[in-house]
């Protein structure tokens, strides 16, 4: 049960990093249009994205995030590995399973097809790659609080 709220708390930290930063990329385009985009505004925007992609996105990202995460936690489980390497291992699976999954998309149905509109661009990309690696390190911060481990 623990490794369950684990992973959720890592996904839902993720995912609302993501919508962070795609409602700010929108929030900037708007501003850029010359709309004066508030703070209420913006909050606003934020809990109607989390919402609005709760159905689409968030269920993705959770399975995507969760199959990296156990795949990896069953590789490593027979092994004894220094904290410091399990942590870049997490980071580094957080971030590579959610490039590979905005790249699977954009290659199978085009620029229409990518999840947030903020993940068009390299740099958008590479920031929603930054919030799987986000979750796979809390992933495994929570994992070695729960299991007692120490640096």
């Amino acid at each position: 049960m623990r490794l369950i709220a684990n992973l959720l708390i890592a996904v839902l930290v993720g995912y609302t990093l993501s919508i962070l930063i795609n409602t700010s990329v929108s929030a900037a385009t708007l501003v850029g249009f010359g709309i004066e985009v508030s703070l209420k505004d913006r909050f606003d925007m934020i809990v109607t994205e989390w919402m609005g992609l709760a159905t689409l996105y968030l269920p993705i990202y959770l399975v995507v995030q969760s199959a990296a995460f156990l795949l990896l936690l069953r590789l490593v489980r027979s092994g004894q590995y220094p904290l410091l390497t399990l942590r870049g291992l997490y980071t580094a699976v957080g971030a590579l399973s959610l490039m590979a999954v905005y790249l699977a998309f954009d290659t199978a149905l085009g620029q229409s097809g990518v999840l947030v509109a903020s993940g068009r661009t390299t740099a958008g990309l590479l920031a929603h790659s930054a919030t799987g690696a986000v979750s796979g390190l809390i992933f495994c911060l929570l994992r070695e609080r729960s299991s007692g481990a120490t640096a």
